[in-house]
């Protein structure tokens, strides 16, 4: 059997910086939207809340990227197949009783 071919670290890590990058926005947009209100916050709770914005993203990209990675590299075929969607199955119609018309404007 041949060995797992290995994650890509260059890809992963990028996938970690944008998903922090992406969080240090959300958290200067929090910021933001918190210091235009009534609401007194001091400026520890709002170095808190960069750094928790930050690692939670990043941790989501890095996540992301290394599943769709491992799924990639799965011998499986079940997680290369195309996945079925509602709108590919036609489901029979009920017959309407006699006399319902459909409501229309």
């Amino acid at each position: 059997m041949a060995s797992p071919a290995p994650l890509r670290g260059r890809q992963v890590l990028l996938a970690a910086l944008i998903g922090g990058a992406l969080g240090a926005a959300v958290a200067l947009m929090l910021k933001t939207v918190v210091s235009n209100t009534p609401a007194q916050v001091s400026p520890r709770t709002y170095v808190i809340f960069f750094v928790i914005f930050c690692a939670f993203g990043g941790l989501a990209g890095l996540t992301l990227e290394a599943v769709r990675q491992l799924q990639e590299r799965n011998p499986d075929p079940a997680y290369h197949r195309k996945p079925r969607t509602a709108a590919r199955r036609q489901s029979p119609q009920r017959p309407r009783p006699r006399g319902e018309e459909p409501k229309g404007d």
